[in-house]
């Protein structure tokens, strides 16, 4: 019992000295982040089924948001895209600012497989307030928490 305690302990002292993932500076919207290994969103769009179902963080460009609730937005990350609502739903807890079209993001979430009818897909053209370029078969990202990477001076 005594060896059990002591090998516990050890470990426990050890888990506590390594160096934890940091997240970079920004603004965070939705739930809190948990810091871990950040993957670029076209790492994952090579292989996404090896992804779904997992909560992992994914830096990318946004290209557009829902104008009217702020319920989705698409990423961008080496010519590939994806659509990320919001784990709550639309018209949910929180919601994706306009402001950040054009900017680098850190999404916390989960990847899944989707695939969009063409009712979905107008509705989201119409929420764009213009022309949106939608995956309708693949995969979607279901967010909890977004972090806007602040500018660097």
């Amino acid at each position: 019992m005594k060896h059990l305690l002591t090998l516990i302990v050890t470990l426990l002292a050890c888990a506590s000295c390594q160096a934890p993932a940091s997240l970079p500076a920004g603004d965070t919207f939705g739930e809190p982040i948990v810091a871990r290994a950040i993957v670029p969103f076209a790492t994952v769009h090579a292989a996404p089924s090896d992804y779904y179902e997992q909560t992992l963080l994914v830096e990318a460009t946004t290209t557009a948001v829902c104008l009217k609730a702020g319920c989705w937005m698409q990423i961008e990350d080496a010519g590939q895209t994806a659509m990320v609502r919001w784990e709550t739903g639309c018209g949910g807890k929180y919601v994706f600012p306009e402001d950040l079209v054009g900017r680098r993001v850190v999404i916390q979430g989960s990847f899944y497989p989707k695939e969009l009818s063409d009712e979905d897909a107008e509705h989201l053209q119409e929420e764009a307030g213009g022309e949106l370029d939608i995956e309708r078969e693949g995969y979607e990202f279901n967010a909890s928490a977004v972090l806007l990477i602040a500018d660097a001076q």
